[in-house]
């Protein structure tokens, strides 16, 4: 079995092929692009596949990263990926960027419960939190210092910070709080190996933690119809 992982959710654009059996990558090709990652997954998916010395039917299952993240990027990587469920009758599974994380955290500290902190679009935080076992302990929560900080101080002192707004909620809680790492992304094997770890069910859906920014003129609509209604 091999596993096709992609992330087009934040400013990176990666793909790669991960070998459950072996748990190794057997190639990845990962870039800091900002945008522009519709344009550049198929390219980095066909280095995989000539670098790995497979080809797509070995795939057997997609692994994504479903958000958070830009709009955009999370529509782009979702919608490849079940693209190539379709095409090569495989199950994807959808893994958060939280997730992902979470599971880093629990290899470099083993126990340690921790709020996962994403720096997001105009100074909103992305947040959520996991137990001692890496499991959830709450929703994934959007919101800004003010908001997530009476969250962090019920989950407790023994919860430590990680990812990218860490220091930023260390910094607004005044406290010495543990950060046990500052990362803004998980790797992408690490999407490999936890979809490696579920049983197949529906589709994937992107996790989107506001709405696109980006919205259709409604206001124009109702004068057009009266236009179009007097002309008649």
């Amino acid at each position: 079995m091999t596993i096709l992982a992609l992330d087009t959710a934040g400013s990176l654009c990666a793909a790669a092929l991960y070998d459950p059996q072996t748990q190794q990558v057997l190639a990845e090709v990962s870039h800091d692009i900002g945008k522009g990652h519709a344009e550049l997954l198929l390219d980095y998916i066909a280095q995989c596949f000539e670098t790995a010395k497979i080809s797509r039917s070995d795939v057997s299952r997609i692994a994504v990263n479903i958000g958070p993240g830009s709009f955009t990027g999370v529509r782009v990587g979702v919608s490849a990926a079940r693209g190539f469920g379709l095409a090569l009758s495989c199950p994807v599974i959808g893994v958060s960027g939280f997730e992902a994380l979470s599971a880093e955290m629990q290899a470099i500290a083993p126990a340690q419960p921790v709020l996962i902190a994403l720096s997001a679009y105009r100074g909103d935080i992305y947040a959520q939190g996991f137990d001692a076992q890496g499991q959830a302990s709450t929703t994934p929560l959007a919101g800004n210092e003010a908001e997530l900080l009476p969250v962090l101080q019920q989950l407790g002192a023994e919860y430590a910070l990680a990812g990218s707004a860490a220091v930023q909620l260390q910094a607004a809680e005044g406290s010495e709080r543990r950060i046990i790492s500052a990362s803004a992304h998980a790797s992408i094997g690490t999407f490999a190996r936890l979809a490696a770890q579920r049983e197949a069910g529906a589709p994937p859906e992107p996790l989107y933690m506001r709405g696109p920014d980006v919205k259709p003129q409604t206001g124009f609509a109702l004068p057009r119809q009266q236009a179009k209604q007097e002309r008649g």
